[in-house]
């Protein structure tokens, strides 16, 4: 009965609403086809659209948001045990073209540019006039452009649209990537000159200049276009704009992110707890073998006073591994027995150390980077940790290894490093290796990005243009936790040893045929549904 009145109200509600014509109105800021396209809020709300795609945004399945983690479990740095993740196939080579990660990142950088070649075709031909719609163009050749940007990197030629498809001529076939290079920068070029140094309000975290030069430069030194890279870099350089946040750790935590979006952060995805939460921490953190920085990775890190662990006079103790490093590794890994505040479950180290041995089959590391380490929060939505994708560090870096690249190591390839090695406490680079060749300038670059930028998804791609995928994603290592120090949770019965014992262990296998494993499959559904797609060698 009660069901019933309820009904009966709901029509009586409808009922009026029909006689005084109230269904008849149209709301003013909502878009239908009548009147698409009659006001500058809805050119807005066309726009955000095209931004939606930049990351895996209004979705709380964790298996999509978790990049960049994702793609280091795809490199040397990092692994993940649990094949159903659909990360640990691109370890071990020649992955399948249904894979899912294939398939999403197709059709979500597909979606992207399909909505800005839609915005820039239907606020073209429409007659609204505002002296903000040359910035919404370009906000849109922007993010078409980084859309393509990341389809060329991960699938090399791609179909090049532009603008309405012309169904008559039938299915697109692919376009060779200098082509589709050649249309980013055009894009990025026309942008540039448009777009504001910053914004202020609710317009903060939308496309600036400095991160379209930025991503120019970017697009650049991947093209192996040294001279024009490092020009493009040092402009951004010289914006003024940017600077390095004074806490390397706190840059990634969730309490720091407004000074971080008025220093460093250039381009990033905000995400809010408990509405859209950027889910990094929990899945991360738990009793997951999921993400797992690799031996490999921790032993990348320097020694603080500027060396390499390989050097003989740097001081390493392989029986003391982890003092006196390069201050990132604290402020990206938990190492055996390092300070550890997290609670999962209700589950905490009995001393406040790293549990190495509760993660079963793991490599004896866990990331604490982006970690908002004591934290208590909702499982699942209470994390809302921004997500960077183009940072100040970036273009430093770009620019040091561009100008390294063109006319060797001058001055101006060492200032870059050191400010990096002078925000963390680390002695400079100028004092502790000075006189470097260019190849010896190349590895050390090479070596800072990736411990600059772990978790931040580079990693792959810089694998890749360097060619050195033969080379480092070999068996990954980590230590046999029966061999590390006792000091297991209760009942777990591992950590057997009094003192501690860095026993390595191999625990993934992983192969890499080139030139296959340099791209990803083109997706198999597209391979069915287009007689004109062709596939990548060896798929």
């Amino acid at each position: 009965m009660k069901k019933l009145v309820i009904k009966l109200f709901i029509l009586g509600i409808l009922a009026h609403s029909c006689s005084e014509n109230y269904l008849d109105t149209t709301p003013k800021d909502f878009i239908t086809p009548a009147t698409f396209l009659e006001n500058e809020a809805q050119v807005e709300i066309l726009l955000n659209g095209v931004y939606h795609q930049l990351d895996f945004g209004g979705t709380n399945d964790a298996d999509q948001k978790l990049n960049p983690f994702v793609f280091d479990n795809m490199t040397d740095n990092s692994v993940d045990l649990q094949p159903w993740h659909g990360t640990t196939a691109f370890a071990k080579g020649g992955v399948p073209a249904n894979n899912k990660r294939v398939r999403w990142k197709w059709k979500r950088n597909y979606q992207g540019i399909a909505r800005a070649n839609t915005f820039i075709d239907l606020v073209s031909e429409s007659p609204i006039e505002s002296d903000k719609i040359p910035r919404y163009f370009a906000e849109a050749k922007f993010l078409r452009a980084w859309y393509y940007h990341d389809l060329v990197m991960f699938y090399g030629d791609v179909p090049l649209l532009l603008g309405k498809p012309d169904l008559a001529d039938g299915q697109p076939s692919r376009t060779p990537k200098a082509e589709v290079i050649t249309q980013i920068l055009k894009d990025l070029d026309e942008a540039i000159p448009v777009l504001p140094l910053s914004y202020t309000g609710n317009e903060k975290g939308k496309i600036t200049k400095g991160a379209a030069i930025a991503f120019k430069a970017r697009v650049l030194l991947f093209e192996e276009r040294w001279n024009e890279a490092a020009v493009v870099a040092k402009e951004c350089m010289d914006l003024g704009v940017y600077s390095l946040f004074s806490d390397y750790e706190g840059l990634f935590l969730e309490v720091n992110e407004s000074a971080v979006s008025d220093s460093e952060a250039i381009l990033e995805v905000f995400y809010t707890p408990n509405v859209n939460a950027s889910f990094f921490q929990t899945p991360i953190m738990e009793w997951w073998p999921m993400v797992l920085p690799s031996l490999s990775m921790a032993e990348a890190y320097y020694m603080d006073n500027g060396l390499p662990i390989t050097d003989p006079s740097s001081g390493y103790d392989p029986d003391n591994p982890y003092m006196n490093r390069d201050p990132r590794l604290y402020a990206s890994i938990y190492y055996p027995g390092a300070p550890w505040r997290v609670e999962f479950w209700g589950r905490t180290a009995p001393d406040n150390r790293f549990q190495e041995n509760w993660i079963l089959g793991g490599t004896g590391f866990k990331p604490k980077k982006w970690m908002n380490d004591g934290k208590q929060m909702d499982r699942w939505s209470g994390e809302g940790n921004n997500k960077i994708f183009l940072r100040y560090a970036e273009v430093l870096l770009t620019y040091a290894e561009a100008k390294n690249e063109a006319s060797g190591p001058d001055a101006s390839v060492y200032a870059a490093v050191d400010e990096l090695r002078t925000r963390i406490g680390m002695t400079t680079l100028t004092d502790a290796m000075p006189g470097l060749s260019q190849a010896e300038m190349r590895e050390v670059i090479r070596n800072e990005r990736r411990v600059e930028f772990i978790y931040e998804g580079l990693r792959l791609n810089d694998i890749r243009r360097w060619k050195i995928g033969e080379e480092v994603m070999v068996d990954s290592e980590g230590y046999d936790h029966t061999y590390l120090k006792d000091q297991s949770y209760p009942g777990d019965g591992m950590g057997t040893t009094a003192d501690w014992q860095y026993v390595r262990r191999i625990v993934d296998i992983r192969s890499f045929v080139a030139p296959r494993d340099y791209l990803w499959p083109i997706p198999q559904e597209e391979m069915d549904s287009n007689p004109n797609m062709t596939q990548n060698p060896g798929y």
